[in-house]
């Protein structure tokens, strides 16, 4: 009985990833369970901190104790360690937001992040999920699955407030594990700024934190 409401609890906590906030009925609709069963796990779970109501739709989403946990797991990557004075080198060297992200079923993490100097700046990314399809990061770490090198995608459009430049971090088994990404304003992010000064920078990156984490892969 134990073992069965666990598993209840965590199918609602990934429902609640997946479409970010949901009511009662909809819960108790999509995992076929009683209203009143899913009632009682959820008042569990908002007694840990695990999910929140919001008082403007009445519905529930994640809480806050659950992100936590996610920063400690994300505290826990080794090879962000190794990592993070490269991203923070890049940072310097474009002036404009470095972010690293990891991939999580159909969504996108971001990690960490070193942000701009700059007068206009960016909504942070940090320790938000995105559909993995529809971000250069995880369009990027799907396609690296499958093909070998540093490889690139873009998200430029000047009709949108932003734009990314994403590239992957290989682990010693050339597996991607992570993407390491340049976000800025469209207006600083230029086709020839891309080209001429960004995406050499960042594929460079790439393959230096990548020569730490695998020190006997050779490039060549």
């Amino acid at each position: 009985m134990a073992t069965q409401a666990l598993e209840d609890a965590l199918n609602i906590i990934e429902l609640l990833r997946n479409e970010y906030s949901m009511g009662v009925s909809e819960l108790s609709k999509a995992l076929k369970l009683n209203k009143n069963k899913v009632f009682r796990i959820i008042a569990t779970l908002e007694l840990k901190g695990l999910v929140e109501l919001d008082k403007d739709t009445g519905k529930y989403k994640l809480g806050m104790n659950l992100i936590k946990l996610e920063h400690s797991y994300i505290k826990s990557l080794e090879f962000l360690e190794v990592a993070r004075p490269l991203l923070r080198n890049l940072r310097q060297e474009i002036n404009e937001t470095v972010y690293m992200a990891i991939l999580h079923k159909k969504d996108v993490i971001y990690i960490y992040e070193e942000p701009a100097r700059k007068s206009v700046i960016i909504n942070s990314k940090l320790a938000r999920r995105y559909r993995a399809d529809r971000t250069p990061t995880g369009k990027v770490l799907k396609r690296a699955v499958k093909e070998v090198g540093f490889i690139v995608e873009y998200d430029i459009d000047t009709q949108e407030e932003v734009s990314e430049v994403a590239t992957i971090v290989r682990d010693e088994f050339y597996y991607p594990i992570a993407s390491i990404s340049v976000v800025a304003p469209s207006h600083r992010m230029s086709m020839e700024r891309i080209e001429n000064e960004i995406k050499d920078r960042l594929i460079s990156t790439a393959e230096e934190i990548t020569e730490l984490l695998a020190p006997a892969f050779s490039l060549d």
